[in-house]
């Protein structure tokens, strides 16, 4: 339903509403038909940001509908099917979920008091690229508040991985599908056909680029690279924003030239954080949303990097003099702001562990050092540095080999096997210290 077709039923009309639900029926509204406030006749009921707290002023204990499901304080939101601009659904409907439906249902979730964290259950190959990209920062901008996780339950490819690429958190399951970052242009071709049936289309036109792509004609070549020159042009911009999300260097993110990743390979890419089933998701992001905050700490999270936004600090001084009652409070502290600044520093810090030169040929150990360590981006370095980037030939020896070929490993000697086969009972401990004094040649037989 199109928002003037809801203005036009609700507003110049009386209704039957319970007068405290009036403010939740219209506060919901709000957004979408442009409320800036709600009054009466006798003046100013409701600002804007009241309205916005539309679902939890009005009886925070009787049940209500919810455009999520909210299971264990986390609000799960499907983003499935065709992926679309401004589609005016809050849920996915007839194969679609619409980018505006999106943000609004995150929106909705951040401000009620019963979500402590938000999981988008993606199942999407992509869509539309106008308001793709919008949507994607915006739920990057919303990070902070509540843990904001995602997953790949079937597929999050193309547009659908500019989501998941925005959340604080990415699972997927062995069978899912990730990636595709990349861009498709089509372009049908009639010419032929009509000319077969006899028909000629003349089209009257004014500039010369006006009917640039039309269908009653082949595309001419400087049609096609100004397309091509514009498919590359988003396709960069898409590169650039997944990887600024995520963490990752834009080259790393354009070598993949949008192919397309199951299960494990999407972890060792960099576009998921953890393999799982997808029938414990639930109870995994729960435990995620448990180690990345505490009370009266909001914590911000990469990857599985934990570091706290903002604490309160500990009294340790001694009491001072009674302050005069005229005395200032401190102002409270902006934790929206610290953060911010917390998630900055730490994308910072994992883009300068990926982005080292000493990283060059060691992908995955510069993935584990950024996304399962705290290492500073120095120590980090240093550790790559450290780290042999040899690899083993076929058939040749692993240093674990090579240590147990150079020591003399126990043997048990034939005199104790025909003991414990004749009824005897050195087992155990006992046949270990036998083999241990055979090898070694110290002590004596070892009897139990």
């Amino acid at each position: 339903m199109r928002n003037q077709n809801i203005a036009a039923r609700v507003l110049n009309q009386p209704l039957l509403l319970e007068p405290g639900y009036a403010r939740v029926f219209i506060g919901a509204l709000a957004p979408r038909l442009g409320i800036a406030s709600l009054q009466d006749e006798f003046g100013l009921i409701e600002s804007q940001e009241k309205l916005r707290l539309r679902a939890d002023s009005f009886d925070p204990d009787r049940p209500r509908h919810r455009p999520y499901e909210v299971l264990n304080g986390v609000a799960v939101i499907p983003v499935a099917g065709t992926l679309v601009h401004k589609f005016g659904h809050l849920q996915p409907y007839s194969g679609m979920t619409g980018y505006d439906g999106i943000i609004a249902r995150v929106e909705e979730a951040l401000s009620d008091s019963t979500v402590e964290g938000i999981l988008l259950d993606i199942d999407s190959p992509g869509g539309e690229v106008s308001g793709c990209f919008d949507t994607a920062r915006r739920l990057h901008e919303l990070r902070g508040v509540k843990p904001i996780g995602s997953i790949a339950y079937d597929t999050a490819c193309s547009a659908a991985m500019a989501l998941h690429s925005a959340t604080d958190y990415r699972y997927t399951t062995t069978t899912a599908r990730s990636g595709s970052v990349g861009v498709v242009m089509m372009h049908a071709s009639f010419e032929q056909q009509l000319a077969e049936n006899g028909i000629e289309v003349t089209l009257i036109h004014s500039g010369a680029f006006k009917v640039d792509g039309n269908p009653y004609e082949n595309l001419p070549e400087r049609v096609l690279a100004n397309f091509q020159s514009q498919s590359d042009r988003i396709r960069n911009e898409f590169a650039e924003m997944v990887a600024a999300q995520i963490g990752l260097s834009v080259s790393d993110v354009l070598a993949t030239e949008a192919a397309i990743y199951t299960g494990q390979d999407a972890i060792d890419v960099g576009f998921a954080d953890e393999l799982i089933n997808g029938h414990d998701m639930l109870a995994a992001f729960s435990d995620y949303i448990q180690t990345t905050t505490t009370t009266g700490v909001s914590t911000m999270t990469i990857g599985n990097q934990n570091k706290p936004a903002a604490a309160a600090p500990a009294s340790t001084a001694a009491p001072a003099q009674t302050p005069a009652p005229e005395a200032t409070q401190p102002e409270p502290v902006d934790t929206a702001k610290l953060a911010a600044e917390a998630q900055a520093a730490e994308q910072e810090r994992i883009a300068g562990i990926l982005q080292a030169e000493e990283a060059e040929g060691k992908t995955k150990l510069a993935q584990h050092l950024a996304f399962k360590t705290k290492m500073s981006v120095d120590e980090a370095k240093a550790a790559l540095a450290a780290a042999d980037t040899a690899q083993p030939k076929a058939g040749s020896e692993s240093l674990l080999e090579a240590a147990m070929g150079k020591t003399k490993q126990p043997e048990i000697s034939a005199e104790a096997e025909a003991e414990a086969d004749q009824g005897g009972e050195l087992k155990g401990g006992a046949r270990l210290a036998a083999a241990h004094a055979a090898a070694t040649g110290n002590g004596k037989k070892t009897t139990h």
